[in-house]
């Protein structure tokens, strides 16, 4: 028969005790520390707590891959690039898979920002928001949840860093466009540790003195990367982005792989945990311009990244792997192929691989309805325990990203803010404001005979 803690409370009987003056005074110091313990420990930034999920939740991590763009087709089309047409992706073989709605708070079509905030957030948005509702509430991240937690946390891009998909985790405006005020943003108060990816035009010489007094170490090409070892980074590959797959110098820029073993690398370091989220940007720029060669090379760089990350998930079980999209970008559709049997290998060089990739890809017939996103579903494929109970290709939303991940920190989901909008494109921004969540009552009934169980022994000692 279980353990019944409803059924033990109510059944003890009661016990007489002559309590002085002096012991009367420490009854009720511990009662106070008690209560003070009880709410403390069981609210983290107005988001619930499973007290039994506190000690384990400083030894998980998450890392969560976004295929900008990335549909369904946009999958096969890399994948009979790399692998051809009999075997499967890395992203692919993950154990569960599903598809993802991504409509907007304002539009059946989302775009980067809105679709970013509800992974990032667990709330829908306007297109254009970036982690603000569209009254212009500050909503809490999951990066920002992570660091509550002491937490390392990271964001990999192949586009800037403040761009829509990585500022929707560490930044909040009411325009994605507003770059300047994400990197003042960056610099004064996001606080994430390695931050890698494009974007050196936004940042001032000032603000590049700043974080390095802050203790960032500043890469500007691959070997600067790979000397880094530990601590903190800012990574800006490019002006404005990081190049084209198709133009990248093997020699000095780093591949999305390289950044995403860096980042890993630095962050696992934390025996805290942490949370990571990496970007393959420009998968959506080449569905954008509908250019076939572009989006299979970028998505073989992307999946060449989940490789890096499973490598270290399949050793580390305590990390929830996650790899979806943030929507469809051009209507794809793959066609049909005249492929021969010749596949990239490890035995060719980087540049034999990506002519080879390019003779392939232009080998595949494909058609496209528009230059623009779609409303289309977009895959998710994942690794870790919050999928041991899910069911197999069945449809979730994006925001139903956020509650796995929060899920697996032990965390719930806080109530929609109510809070006065803060002005997100001024010089100063407001902290979050978010509901507490009612404290459970069975874990104060549970705790109830432990702290009797206390103040009986505490006497008792004092008595002796």
């Amino acid at each position: 028969m279980g353990f019944n803690r409803f059924s033990y409370i109510f059944s003890m009987k009661p016990i007489t005790m002559r309590i002085s003056r002096s012991d009367s005074s420490l009854v009720i110091s511990l009662l106070l520390l008690f209560s003070m313990l009880v709410v403390s420990g069981s609210i983290v930034d107005g988001t619930t707590v499973d007290i039994n999920s506190l000690s384990q939740s400083n030894e998980l991590s998450i890392i969560l891959m976004i295929g900008d763009g990335m549909g369904f087709d946009h999958v096969q089309l890399g994948r009979w690039v790399e692998v051809g047409t009999n075997d499967n992706l890395t992203m692919e073989q993950l154990p569960w898979n599903a598809s993802v709605t991504t409509y907007s708070a304002d539009s059946a079509i989302t775009d980067s920002a809105a679709a970013a905030t509800a992974m990032a957030t667990g709330y829908k948005t306007d297109n254009g928001k970036l982690s603000v509702n569209p009254d212009l509430v500050e909503l809490e991240t999951i990066l920002e949840i992570a660091q509550s937690l002491g937490k390392s946390t990271g964001l990999v891009s192949t586009v800037s860093i403040q761009h829509a998909t990585p500022a929707a985790f560490m930044s909040h405006v009411s325009n994605r466009n507003s770059f300047i005020e994400i990197t003042r943003q960056i610099v004064e108060e996001a606080g994430v540790d390695v931050l890698l990816g494009g974007g050196r035009q936004y940042f001032s010489e000032s603000q590049l003195n700043i974080m390095e007094s802050n203790g960032y170490a500043i890469a500007v090409n691959r070997a600067n990367l790979t000397n880094v070892t530990s601590g903190k980074i800012l990574g800006l590959f490019g002006s404005l982005e990081i190049a084209y797959e198709l133009d990248r110098n093997f020699t000095t820029t780093p591949s999305l792989g390289e950044m995403t073993d860096k980042a890993i690398e630095l962050l696992s370091q934390d025996s805290d945990g942490f949370f990571l989220m990496v970007e393959g940007g420009k998968i959506d720029w080449s569905a954008h311009a509908n250019d076939k060669v572009g989006v299979a090379l970028e998505l073989v760089a992307f999946n060449d990244a989940v490789q890096i990350a499973l490598n270290y998930v399949n050793t580390h079980s305590n990390t929830l792997l996650i790899v979806t999209s943030d929507h469809e970008t051009g209507g794809l559709t793959v066609v049909s192929n005249d492929l021969n049997d010749d596949l990239p290998t490890l035995g060719f060089t980087e540049e034999q691989n990506r002519t080879l990739r390019i003779d392939r890809a232009n080998n595949i017939s494909v058609t496209w309805d528009t230059t623009d996103h779609s409303s289309a579903n977009v895959p998710i494929f994942g690794l870790g325990s919050p999928f041991d109970t899910m069911t197999d290709n069945e449809t979730i939303d994006n925001t139903n990203i956020f509650d796995i991940m929060i899920g697996h920190y032990g965390l719930t989901k806080s109530p929609t803010p109510t809070t006065t909008p803060t002005p997100t494109t001024t010089t100063s921004t407001t902290p979050t404001t978010t509901t507490p969540s009612e404290f459970p009552m069975e874990y104060v009934l549970f705790a109830l005979p432990i702290l009797a169980a206390l103040v009986i022994v505490v006497v008792f000692l004092r008595r002796r």
